[in-house]
Protein backbone atom coordinates (compact mmCIF):
# COMPACT_ATOMS: atom_id res chain seq x y z
CA UNK A 1 0.00 0.00 0.00
CA UNK A 2 1.27 3.47 -0.85
CA UNK A 3 1.99 5.92 1.95
CA UNK A 4 -0.95 8.33 2.31
CA UNK A 5 -0.88 11.42 4.54
CA UNK A 6 -3.80 13.61 5.59
CA UNK A 7 -3.15 17.13 6.93
CA UNK A 8 -6.13 18.64 8.75
CA UNK A 9 -5.91 22.41 8.99
CA UNK A 10 -4.16 24.40 6.27
CA UNK A 11 -3.74 27.67 8.13
CA UNK A 12 -0.32 29.25 8.62
CA UNK A 13 0.95 26.39 10.79
CA UNK A 14 -0.43 23.71 8.44
CA UNK A 15 1.24 25.40 5.46
CA UNK A 16 4.57 25.40 7.28
CA UNK A 17 4.18 21.74 8.20
CA UNK A 18 3.47 20.91 4.58
CA UNK A 19 6.56 22.83 3.44
CA UNK A 20 8.79 21.24 6.07
CA UNK A 21 7.66 17.68 5.55
CA UNK A 22 7.02 17.54 1.84
CA UNK A 23 8.80 20.43 0.10
CA UNK A 24 7.82 20.59 -3.57
CA UNK A 25 7.01 16.84 -3.74
CA UNK A 26 3.57 16.44 -2.18
CA UNK A 27 3.23 12.73 -2.91
CA UNK A 28 0.04 11.10 -1.73
CA UNK A 29 -1.34 13.95 0.35
CA UNK A 30 -4.85 15.16 1.13
CA UNK A 31 -5.55 18.37 3.02
CA UNK A 32 -8.81 19.18 4.82
CA UNK A 33 -9.66 22.83 5.50
CA UNK A 34 -12.81 24.89 6.01
CA UNK A 35 -11.59 27.86 3.95
CA UNK A 36 -12.21 27.75 0.17
CA UNK A 37 -9.23 30.00 -0.66
CA UNK A 38 -6.85 27.79 1.32
CA UNK A 39 -8.35 24.65 -0.23
CA UNK A 40 -7.73 26.14 -3.70
CA UNK A 41 -4.17 27.07 -2.69
CA UNK A 42 -3.31 23.51 -1.68
CA UNK A 43 -4.85 22.20 -4.92
CA UNK A 44 -2.58 24.51 -6.91
CA UNK A 45 0.40 22.90 -5.13
CA UNK A 46 -0.68 19.50 -6.40
CA UNK A 47 -2.23 17.98 -3.29
CA UNK A 48 -5.79 16.79 -3.05
CA UNK A 49 -7.93 19.24 -1.11
CA UNK A 50 -11.14 18.56 0.73
CA UNK A 51 -13.30 21.53 1.69
CA UNK A 52 -14.80 20.66 5.05
CA UNK A 53 -14.43 20.34 8.78
CA UNK A 54 -12.04 17.78 10.25
CA UNK A 55 -14.69 16.72 12.79
CA UNK A 56 -17.01 15.70 9.93
CA UNK A 57 -16.68 11.97 9.19
CA UNK A 58 -17.78 12.58 5.58
CA UNK A 59 -14.86 14.98 5.00
CA UNK A 60 -12.46 12.56 6.71
CA UNK A 61 -13.63 9.74 4.46
CA UNK A 62 -13.35 11.96 1.38
CA UNK A 63 -9.72 12.64 2.33
CA UNK A 64 -9.29 8.87 2.68
CA UNK A 65 -8.42 8.89 6.39
CA UNK A 66 -9.39 5.20 6.75
CA UNK A 67 -6.41 4.17 4.58
CA UNK A 68 -4.01 6.93 5.74
CA UNK A 69 -0.65 5.93 7.15
CA UNK A 70 -0.14 9.35 8.76
CA UNK A 71 -2.58 12.06 9.95
CA UNK A 72 -1.40 15.48 11.13
CA UNK A 73 -3.82 17.81 12.93
CA UNK A 74 -2.85 21.51 12.97
CA UNK A 75 -6.13 23.34 13.61
CA UNK A 76 -6.23 26.57 15.63
CA UNK A 77 -8.70 25.41 18.31
CA UNK A 78 -7.38 22.79 20.78
CA UNK A 79 -10.86 21.47 21.67
CA UNK A 80 -11.62 20.98 17.97
CA UNK A 81 -8.28 19.18 17.56
CA UNK A 82 -9.38 16.68 20.26
CA UNK A 83 -12.68 16.03 18.47
CA UNK A 84 -10.80 15.51 15.20
CA UNK A 85 -8.42 13.09 16.94
CA UNK A 86 -11.37 11.02 18.21
CA UNK A 87 -12.97 10.90 14.75
CA UNK A 88 -9.66 9.95 13.10
CA UNK A 89 -9.04 7.15 15.61
CA UNK A 90 -12.59 5.87 15.09
CA UNK A 91 -11.90 5.58 11.33
CA UNK A 92 -8.28 4.42 11.52
CA UNK A 93 -6.55 2.87 14.51
CA UNK A 94 -3.32 2.09 12.62
CA UNK A 95 -2.20 5.50 11.32
CA UNK A 96 0.52 7.53 13.00
CA UNK A 97 -1.39 10.54 14.34
CA UNK A 98 0.34 13.78 15.33
CA UNK A 99 -1.65 16.59 16.96
CA UNK A 100 -0.42 20.12 17.62
CA UNK A 101 -1.87 21.92 20.63
CA UNK A 102 -1.46 25.56 21.64
CA UNK A 103 -1.93 24.85 25.35
CA UNK A 104 0.28 22.27 27.11
CA UNK A 105 -2.49 20.99 29.40
CA UNK A 106 -4.04 19.14 26.41
CA UNK A 107 -0.98 16.89 26.02
CA UNK A 108 -2.10 14.08 28.37
CA UNK A 109 -5.64 14.11 26.99
CA UNK A 110 -4.33 13.89 23.43
CA UNK A 111 -2.11 10.93 24.28
CA UNK A 112 -4.94 9.23 26.16
CA UNK A 113 -7.26 9.62 23.15
CA UNK A 114 -4.77 7.95 20.84
CA UNK A 115 -2.32 10.50 19.47
CA UNK A 116 1.08 8.95 18.75
CA UNK A 117 2.78 12.32 19.04
CA UNK A 118 1.59 15.51 20.73
CA UNK A 119 3.48 18.74 20.19
CA UNK A 120 2.94 22.05 21.90
CA UNK A 121 4.43 25.53 21.95
CA UNK A 122 8.20 25.40 22.35
CA UNK A 123 11.39 27.27 21.57
CA UNK A 124 13.27 25.81 18.60
CA UNK A 125 16.69 24.22 19.13
CA UNK A 126 19.79 25.72 17.51
CA UNK A 127 20.05 23.01 14.84
CA UNK A 128 16.40 23.31 13.75
CA UNK A 129 15.97 23.00 9.99
CA UNK A 130 12.48 24.51 10.03
CA UNK A 131 10.84 26.58 12.75
CA UNK A 132 7.08 26.24 12.98
CA UNK A 133 4.83 28.04 15.41
CA UNK A 134 4.35 24.98 17.60
CA UNK A 135 6.16 22.23 15.70
CA UNK A 136 9.90 22.04 15.40
CA UNK A 137 11.56 19.74 12.88
CA UNK A 138 15.19 18.81 13.36
CA UNK A 139 17.37 16.93 10.92
CA UNK A 140 20.16 15.10 12.70
CA UNK A 141 22.72 12.41 11.98
CA UNK A 142 21.81 8.84 12.80
CA UNK A 143 23.21 7.80 16.19
CA UNK A 144 25.57 4.85 16.57
CA UNK A 145 22.98 2.83 18.51
CA UNK A 146 20.39 3.42 15.72
CA UNK A 147 22.54 1.96 12.91
CA UNK A 148 20.96 -1.29 11.72
CA UNK A 149 17.49 -0.44 13.03
CA UNK A 150 14.48 -0.10 10.78
CA UNK A 151 12.78 3.29 10.85
CA UNK A 152 9.74 1.65 12.44
CA UNK A 153 11.95 0.57 15.37
CA UNK A 154 12.95 4.18 16.13
CA UNK A 155 11.10 6.45 18.54
CA UNK A 156 7.73 7.75 17.20
CA UNK A 157 9.10 11.28 16.80
CA UNK A 158 11.49 10.05 14.06
CA UNK A 159 9.46 10.57 10.90
CA UNK A 160 11.90 9.86 8.07
CA UNK A 161 15.48 9.17 7.03
CA UNK A 162 17.35 10.86 4.20
CA UNK A 163 20.03 9.00 2.26
CA UNK A 164 21.65 10.33 -0.91
CA UNK A 165 19.01 13.09 -1.24
CA UNK A 166 16.13 10.59 -1.04
CA UNK A 167 13.71 10.76 1.88
CA UNK A 168 12.33 7.48 3.21
CA UNK A 169 9.23 7.73 5.45
CA UNK A 170 8.84 5.33 8.36
CA UNK A 171 5.43 4.17 7.15
CA UNK A 172 6.43 3.23 3.61
CA UNK A 173 5.82 -0.38 2.61
CA UNK A 174 9.52 -0.95 1.84
CA UNK A 175 11.38 -1.06 5.20
CA UNK A 176 14.33 1.31 5.48
CA UNK A 177 17.31 0.06 7.52
CA UNK A 178 19.47 2.84 8.95
CA UNK A 179 23.16 3.11 8.12
CA UNK A 180 25.95 5.47 8.96
CA UNK A 181 25.56 8.76 7.10
CA UNK A 182 21.73 8.77 7.14
CA UNK A 183 20.01 11.92 8.36
CA UNK A 184 16.87 11.55 10.49
CA UNK A 185 13.94 13.98 10.36
CA UNK A 186 12.56 14.29 13.87
CA UNK A 187 9.70 16.35 15.26
CA UNK A 188 10.35 17.98 18.63
CA UNK A 189 8.19 19.82 21.14
CA UNK A 190 11.02 21.10 23.30
CA UNK A 191 14.75 21.59 23.16
CA UNK A 192 16.69 18.29 23.33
Amino acid sequence: MDSHTVLIGYGERGQRVLGAMFGPQLGSLAVIDTDLARANLVSQRGARSVLGNGTDVTALREADVPRATRVIVTVADDAVALRILCAVRWLNDQAIVMVAFHEPHWREVGLYLGADRVVEDASPPDDCTCELEDLVFVERAVLRNEIGLRLTECAPEVLAATRENTRHWRDQAEPHVLREGDLLLEVCAEQP
